[in-house]
Parts: structure tokens; C-alpha cells; sequence
């Protein structure tokens, strides 16, 4: 009997034992010899060294609070490659192998803050109501989303629920960034370009949202050479070219489209041709004109910079003629031209221009230039899809020839408004120059939504 208890006890020992064994020598980590980084940044690609990686495997990233997410990696014989996705905070993460139901610990890392991860970025100046447009830039991804945020609340903390205080856009990446359409219900205003992409937001640039204009009247009024206000009426053809200027005087230019060649009668010079060459995109690149001095038919060069602004209208037979027109930017604002005087501008920044129209500072002197330079005048009412600056100036300082024939500047301040898609130029008193036949006059510029 008491071999019998004794066999007994043994065999639970032996049971038990088994039992034991068996759980501790369940599968063994794959992986031998794991190296990984102390830290990474969210976004960055990681690599983590090791022997045993293999097809088949998942590798988790496990924070201290959240949920696990799964890094989707590549496995190799000699490590596992992955992204740090930016789903995840700052902060110290295990990293865990998991083989079919099983889980090893490799070790832990801490994640630093993401980088923007956007390089060559190029934010468009201004962006029209309802249009589709293209931020240029390197590294954008499918599921990133543009928002826009106005400037003044820009400012203000705007991650207080994880989502931006502004109007967040889906958007598409394309081979030279990402496009999208803005909203036309958006109010016209200076926004704050950012790109979000998970839990993460970067400020891209700063923009100007607007509605895209065109011009549909001038009037000239004040001014000592009129007897009663002069008002210019433009026409457009369907596919939005100028088709035809009209006057309550009479005056009429019709322009008449061949390819990219333009041709209209000048009023002064009705027996003659003005002729435009225009790009793809509807911005003149050489004209004719005729001199000033001899009558003789010019052809002119118009130049523009990298951002689009006219910059030069040139003779292409004589570089140095006083009858070229060349004008400098600062900041994005006209600061000069020259045309035989040098006529100065500065700005209250007080009303942005609308973008792709007439440059106003050529507007407040246009009654002269429709008398002396019709070519010019034409030209600058033609061109299409051409950098203005970005605000309208409020100060000119015009060039003159003083009684011992020296040359000053003269100040004229500049009255300006916009109310009802209508800007008001005011300049006051008689002479602005001489010299240049610049009168005190006010041009009031009608615009038309496209």
C-alpha cells in the first residue's frame, strides 16, 4: 500500500512538472541581437538591426498610453525598415514582434516631434474663390489635407480639439505637389496655408484669398481737360479676352484676335495698326508702337520677372530710348517706373489690389497715357494673367522739371478706396507734373466677378 502512494506521488510530480515545462518553453523570439535606436523622430524612417526578421512578422509600436499601432515593416534577414507614423504623440514607445499570436518586447525608443516634412514649397500669392490650384512642394502624401486659416486667428492656439480653427480642404498630390480647390464661400482675406497630416499641422505660408475680377468700367472725372467725366466700358468676348473698349465719347477700340497676334486701330492714329503678341497664357510679349519724336513705328519687348511682374517695355532696336518704360518691385509692390521721368509709389497697405487686372498705379495717370501713349495704354487694359502688386499705393511722388529745368519729384497723395467692386484713385489740386502733362484727376475702376 504504501508503494502504491508513493508510485502515486511521484506521477503527480512528474504531471505537474510537465505542465511547467510547458508553458515556459512555448516559441522562442525569432529575433537575435536586436539594435534599436534610442530615438526617432515622428515621420522618419527607422531601421532596426537584428537576425531573425522575416516575411510574415508585424512589428507594433506600443506608447505608454494609446493604442498600439502597427508600423507596417519591412522585414529583412538583417532588420526591419519602417516609418514613424504620424498618428502617434511624442514620448517613449516599446517596440513589439508579433508572430501569429505570439509577442516578444524587442526593446523601447522615444519619439521626438515631427519635422515638416514638406522641402521646395511654393505658396501661391493669392488664390481665387472656387478655382482648383497647385502648391508646389516636395513630400506631400495621400491622405494630407490643406487648411486655411485667416491670419488674425493664425495667431491664436488652433490645436484645441486636434482640429484646426480654419477650413480644412481634401486634397490630391500630384507629381509637382498638391491641388485643391478653395472654397468659394470663403471670405475674402489673408489665410495661413497649413498641411496636416495625422495628429501633426505645419504652417506652409500665408496667402490671399480673393475673388478672381476683371475690369467692366473707368471713369476719369475732376479732371481739368474734361468737360464732364469720361467713362470707358469694356467688353469681353466668350473666351474672356478684351473684345472692345468703348467711350460716351465715342471713342471705340476693337481688337481682333489671330492666333496669338492682337491688332487694333488707335484713336490718335486711326489709319494705323497697334499690334499685341501674346503667350499661352495671354501676356503680351511684344508690341508696336509709334515714337513720340519721329512717328516711326517701334517694336517693343515686354519683360517680366520670376513672379510675373512687368518689369520693362522695351525698343528692341534701342535699349536706352527714353520712350522705354521700365519699372522695379519691392516687397511685392510697384516702388517705381520710369518713363522719361521717374515716378516713385508707397503704400498704407491698407487695400490689396485685385490680382490679374491693371496695375493701379498706372490708373492714376491714364488720361495722358491714352493721349501720349496709346500703346501703352492699350497694353496695359490687354495683358492678361500678369503679377500687380499687392497693395494699392496711397503716396506718388512724380517727376518734374522745375523753372531752371532741373529735375524734382513732386508729392501727390492718393485718396484711395474700395466699396462695391469699386476702387477710387483721388489724386487733388492741378498739376501732379508738368512735365509728364499729369493731372489731378480721380479714376474710378469698376470690376465685374468673372
Amino acid at each position: 500500500m504504501k508503494k502504491l502512494i508513493s508510485m502515486m506521488l511521484m506521477l503527480c510530480a512528474v504531471i505537474t512538472f510537465s505542465a511547467c515545462s510547458s508553458d515556459d518553453d512555448g516559441p522562442s523570439n525569432p529575433v537575435s541581437n536586436p539594435t534599436i535606436p534610442q530615438s526617432a523622430k515622428i515621420g522618419a524612417e527607422v531601421t532596426i538591426q537584428g537576425t531573425g526578421f522575416a516575411a510574415g512578422q508585424t512589428l507594433w509600436l506600443v506608447p505608454e498610453q494609446g493604442e498600439a499601432v502597427n508600423v507596417n515593416a519591412k522585414m529583412a534577414t538583417s532588420g526591419a525598415k519602417f516609418t514613424v507614423p504620424y498618428t502617434l504623440n511624442e514620448g517613449k514607445v516599446d517596440v513589439v514582434l508579433q508572430v501569429e499570436n505570439n509577442k516578444w518586447t524587442l526593446g523601447s525608443m522615444t519619439l521626438l516631434a515631427a519635422e515638416n516634412p514638406i522641402t521646395a514649397i511654393s505658396v501661391p500669392s493669392g488664390l481665387a474663390l472656387g478655382k482648383e490650384v497647385t502648391i508646389a512642394g516636395i513630400g506631400f502624401a495621400e491622405g494630407d489635407k490643406i487648411v486655411l486659416i485667416p491670419v488674425v486667428n493664425a495667431a491664436k492656439p488652433y490645436m484645441i480639439d486636434k482640429t484646426p480653427q480654419g477650413t480644412t480642404i481634401d486634397a490630391t498630390v500630384t507629381a509637382d505637389g498638391i491641388k485643391f480647390t478653395v472654397p468659394a464661400d470663403l471670405t475674402e482675406d489673408e489665410y495661413t496655408v497649413s498641411l496636416v497630416r495625422g495628429k501633426y499641422t505645419w504652417a506652409l505660408g500665408t496667402t490671399a484669398v480673393y475673388v478672381d475680377r476683371r475690369i467692366e468700367s473707368i471713369t476719369i472725372s475732376d479732371h481739368m481737360m474734361l468737360s464732364e467725366p469720361l467713362t470707358a466700358t469694356f467688353h469681353y468676348n466668350n473666351d474672356g479676352a478684351l473684345e472692345k473698349i468703348t467711350t460716351n465719347d465715342q471713342y471705340v477700340w476693337e481688337f481682333a484676335y489671330s492666333g496669338n497676334t492682337v491688332t487694333v486701330a488707335p484713336v490718335m492714329l486711326p489709319l494705323e495698326k497697334l499690334t499685341y503678341t501674346l503667350d499661352e497664357n495671354g501676356r503680351i510679349t511684344s508690341s508696336t508702337g509709334f515714337s513720340m519724336q519721329t512717328g516711326e513705328e517701334i517694336v517693343y519687348a515686354w519683360n517680366y520677372d520670376a513672379e510675373g511682374h512687368l518689369v520693362s517695355i522695351v525698343d528692341k532696336a534701342n535699349a536706352e530710348s527714353q520712350e522705354n518704360l521700365t519699372a522695379k518691385y519691392e516687397n511685392g509692390d510697384l516702388s517705381e517706373y520710369n518713363l522719361i521721368f521717374t515716378n516713385n509709389f508707397t503704400t498704407d497697405k491698407s487695400i490689396r489690389v485685385c490680382p490679374n487686372t491693371t496695375e493701379p498705379a498706372y490708373l492714376v495717370n491714364i488720361f495722358a497715357l491714352m493721349m501720349t501713349r496709346e500703346d501703352l495704354f492699350l497694353g496695359f487694359l490687354l495683358n492678361r494673367n500678369v503679377t500687380t502688386s499687392t497693395y494699392v499705393p496711397n503716396k506718388l511722388l512724380a517727376g518734374d522739371l522745375n523753372e531752371n529745368s532741373e529735375i524734382i519729384q513732386n508729392e501727390a497723395p492718393i485718396e484711395t478706396g474700395f466699396n462695391n467692386n469699386t476702387l477710387t484713385l483721388k489724386t487733388t489740386g492741378m498739376y501732379i507734373s508738368a512735365g509728364q502733362s499729369m493731372l489731378a484727376n480721380t479714376v474710378t475702376v469698376k470690376y465685374q466677378n468673372k
